[in-house]
């Protein structure tokens, strides 16, 4: 057990690496860039690379298993639509209740992230004004669950 701990742990500190977070004695840093300045990334798909390194390292490795950059789209897809299900895995203690909201919201985030990856040279975000990227990222991810909320009401 303690081999494959350490092989976890040596894994995420590079996957953390790669994507541009250092960790040190004050975490200020990493807290900053994962939670605050994520959300002018110019582009959805920037944001979610960014976005809680922690919860991001397993939805890479289920990125990976399900194909990678072989299979961008499916993968991609594939791992928010995992990654929503195992959130409401996690909240079903709290909603006494299976629902449908996470899983739609996060297949709503990997459809807008597949298409902010393709849309991202035509759209030039990387030339917005940071103000503009917040509103952006932040209206992609209250329109997501606007519709999560709304099919789980229809179901």
């Amino acid at each position: 057990m303690r081999g494959r701990y350490a092989r976890w742990v040596s894994n995420y500190k590079a996957y953390a690496k790669f994507r541009g977070f250092v960790t040190r004695i004050n975490d200020w840093p990493y807290v900053r860039r994962s939670f605050l300045e994520c959300w002018a990334a110019p582009g959805f798909h920037l944001f979610w690379q960014v976005w809680n390194p922690g919860i991001s390292y397993f939805v890479y490795r289920w990125y990976r298993w399900l194909g990678g950059n072989r299979y961008r789209t499916t993968a991609t897809v594939g791992a928010f639509l995992l990654s929503g299900f195992v959130h409401n895995v996690l909240a079903f203690p709290l909603l006494w209740r299976w629902s449908w909201t996470l899983p739609v919201t996060f297949f709503c985030f990997g459809s807008l992230t597949v298409a902010s990856r393709y849309l991202g040279p035509l759209l030039r975000q990387d030339r917005w004004p940071w103000p503009l990227n917040v509103g952006a990222n932040v209206g992609l991810v209250l329109l997501c669950f606007d519709v999560g909320f709304r099919f789980d009401r229809l179901v």
